[in-house]
């Protein structure tokens, strides 16, 4: 059996970096001894529909199964199953990921999808690839959602994998021009937050799974002795249980080695003592989602901290050598002018450190999306595939029309960049002493 996982492009590029896709690396690595399997990552390697259906068309896949995680990749996935059911109408086609699986019940009904896989694919796929090999139905596989008399069908529910050291590592090996790729190394899956913009609590049903020590530092040993230079931790927040995320630093100062790394964190779990063992460890680079510079906001999104701390962890983080970054979010429920006025002085504040400023979307699976009314949004017609946090605003709020929330974003880009390109001027009158918290003036 030849199979063809892809990793679509998008209506629009969202992230410049080339991170490799990892949850089909994860999917190679499951059936590999039972099937030939490529990976086609079109986003990665700016492949267009064409192009890629060119790849397809050579190598005449039996199975191919697009990864739709993002919004954007809705119309490219879709069109990609399509010139699959024309070129090769004996090929069984599949969807999963994130976007795929809020969107379940409408995309199977395409005549180009054979099945969307619903939530965690690790161990729906190998059973697909099992049923299909002995002429099976996928009416049989729990996870799934299929089309059956006209009428969307879910199967059986799947659950969640709970020993994720079970899972085998994925396979970097299968990823053409892999070497040009960002490695990322995934410690966990859940986020427990409940963010009212993010499906990812949805997705995984509001629970978070722990990888052992053990593990995670076996498979960051397999990228050290490939030589990899850098990596990301690419949970959705890599410090959710500090004394976690300092076990793991302990480890990989026993492991030795120069490699340097990222991962995204939470204001709330910083401490001088994490940062300090991070940097120690070779942590580089931390990522946090601020949100918004309104206490009113902030308390409103049911985020543990304050605009002080905010600053205080910018200040923590660059003196431990590490570089943070922020994202903001601008027509957020409840904002009111002053709010946002809060939310750009806080970017003025945070110098020279890269500051994101994006639009609130509804993408599909999210609170704001199934439940607006409950947040005071009216959310105009729109394409899944139109949904971008950086173009185009979908929501009106009591206190901020589309057009006022678009001119907000480009407002606070404007300020991000010209605060990003300004010298981090505390660091004049601020040096730490070992073991104490910085004071921000």
């Amino acid at each position: 059996m030849r199979i063809a996982l892809i990793n679509p492009p998008a209506s629009r590029r969202y992230v410049q970096a080339r991170d490799e896709p990892l949850q089909l690396e994860y999917l190679a690595a499951s059936v590999r001894d039972r099937a030939d399997v490529w990976l086609v990552d079109a986003f990665g390697l700016d492949l267009s529909t064409a192009e890629t259906l060119d790849v397809l068309a050579e190598t005449k896949p039996d199975v191919v199964g697009v990864s739709l995680n993002f919004a954007a990749s809705s119309r490219p996935s879709l069109d990609i199953l399509r010139g699959v059911r024309e070129a090769l109408p004996e090929a069984t086609t599949l969807l999963g990921g994130n976007t795929a699986t809020f969107r379940a019940r409408d995309l199977c009904l395409d005549p180009a999808v054979d099945a969307v896989v619903v939530g965690e694919a690790d161990l729906t796929f190998p059973e697909i690839v099992d049923a299909l090999a002995v002429g099976s139905p996928l009416d049989g596989v729990p996870g799934l959602c299929i089309e059956r008399q006209g009428r969307a069908v879910t199967t059986k529910d799947r659950p969640l994998v709970e020993n994720l050291d079970a899972l085998p590592f994925p396979a970097r090996d299968l990823l053409p021009l892999g070497e040009t790729y960002t490695r990322s190394v995934l410690t966990a899956r859940g986020c427990s937050y409940g963010c009212i913009y993010c499906s990812a609590t949805a997705f995984w049903r509001r629970r978070t799974r722990i990888r052992s020590v053990d593990g995670i530092l076996a498979e960051v040993a397999t990228l050290v002795r490939d030589k990899a230079a850098y990596f990301s931790f690419a949970d959705d927040c890599f410090t959710i249980r500090p004394e976690r995320a300092m076990a793991v630093c302990d480890g990989l100062a026993a492991m030795g080695g120069e490699t340097a790394w990222s991962c995204t964190g939470r204001i709330e779990t910083i401490s001088p003592e994490l940062l300090e063992r991070m940097a120690a460890t070779g942590c580089r680079m931390i990522f946090f989602g601020v949100e918004s510079g309104s206490p009113r906001i902030l308390a409103r999104l049911k985020r543990r901290y304050t605009p002080k701390r905010v600053e205080e962890v910018y200040a923590m983080c660059l003196a431990h050598g590490i570089v943070p970054s922020f994202s903001f979010i601008v027509g957020l429920p409840f904002e009111e002018p002053q709010d946002v006025a809060a939310t750009f002085e806080l970017i003025r504040r945070l110098e020279g450190v890269e500051c994101g400023v994006h639009m609130l979307t509804p993408f599909p699976g999210t609170p704001i999306a199934d439940k607006p009314n409950d947040f005071e949004l009216t959310i105009a017609p729109h394409r899944a595939e139109d949904l971008d946090i950086n173009t185009r605003s979908f929501i009106d709020t009591p206190f901020a029309d589309r057009e006022r929330t678009q001119q907000n974003f480009y407002d606070g880009m404007g300020l991000a960049m010209g605060t990003v390109r300004r010298k981090r001027r505390f660091l004049e009158h601020y040096r730490p002493r070992p073991g104490h918290e910085p004071v921000i003036a």
